[in-house]
């Protein structure tokens, strides 16, 4: 197995369609948001042409209502993986939720461990500081799994699972009963543009997403009874844009709330990629086109 990471808009998705043409691969979405029928534009998914030139796995596996979790999430790579493998295909994990790919990665099964003063009394004071958003759109950026299960609306419930996010010593690590082995020696590869031009392109996304249709799109979930409480229904864009549907914002503050979640998304995910233990072999998108790259990564396989 190949795994390619990075942040969002930094054309993983593209360079791992050209490597599996390249090495006979198949695609296993390592993308949380993704997993959800119904939220195509706003998570960029793969389009209908790169779907029938490579075979993808792992997208469109569940309703917006559904829970999906960490532990659901290693179970179906390990078999998409190992279904992929028996055909002599290569997979290639390719995604940007970084507490998805370290569990997989390390075997991680979340342990809160015993409550954290300090910790506490931090995100306490975020929370006085900051409002219950804040600290809600942190736990569904980092441990989507986690905001499935618990209550959005309870400070005390919120604070408790970002204690369980932070408090990484106490993630224990196991063996997957079945499926993958040998992970430690899976070769990880990084996209990364500049901070600066990756927000920039991000932000020309967005608008071109709004073109493409997100807005109908949220519309047709919230018609089909998805409402806002839902976690699926936080994800960026989509809370947004459903909030402007419903009157309770203007588009100006809608797009700028957009664009400023992708920013903070960003970051978020590459705090997570400097938490991989192993070595990650990291490739400039803004220096290399995604076909030079995908070459490179084809040949440092062989």
């Amino acid at each position: 197995m190949i795994v390619i990471l990075g942040p969002t808009g930094t054309g993983k998705s593209e360079i791992g369609i050209n490597l599996a043409h390249k090495i006979d691969g198949e695609i296993i979405n390592a993308d949380s948001r993704q997993i959800y029928r119904g939220m195509t534009i706003g998570t960029a998914k793969p389009n209908l042409e790169n779907t029938k030139s490579v075979p993808h796995h792992l997208f469109d596996c569940k309703d917006p209502d559904e829970n999906f979790s960490v532990f659901e999430f290693k179970g179906l790579v390990s078999d998409a993986a190992c279904e992929i493998q028996s055909r002599g295909k290569i997979p290639i994990l390719v995604g940007g939720t970084g507490q998805y790919l370290i569990a997989l990665l390390e075997n991680w099964t979340l342990d809160g461990g015993p409550p954290n003063p300090q910790l506490r009394e931090h995100l306490s004071d975020r929370l006085s500081r900051l409002g219950l958003e804040n600290l809600v759109e942190e736990l569904t950026n980092t441990s989507p799994d986690l905001a499935n299960i618990i209550d959005l609306h309870n400070p005390r419930r919120v604070i408790r699972a970002l204690e369980k996010i932070h408090n990484t010593d106490n993630y224990a690590k196991i063996s997957l009963q079945n499926g993958l082995h040998d992970l430690g020696t899976v070769p990880i590869f990084g996209i990364q543009m500049p901070r600066n031009r990756l927000y920039l392109q991000v932000d020309s996304r967005a608008d071109d997403m709004i073109r493409n249709g997100w807005i109908p799109e949220t519309q047709t979930l919230l018609d089909s009874g998805y409402g806002t409480d839902l976690s699926a229904m936080g994800g960026i864009g989509y809370k947004e844009i459903s909030e402007y549907l419903l009157g309770n914002s203007t588009w100006a503050f809608c797009i700028s709330k957009i664009k400023s979640r992708t920013h903070r998304l960003i970051r978020t995910q590459s705090n997570w990629f400097r938490r991989i233990d192993r070595s990650v072999t990291w490739f400039d998108s803004h220096e290399s086109n995604p076909e030079k790259i995908s070459d490179q990564i084809s040949r440092l396989m062989t």
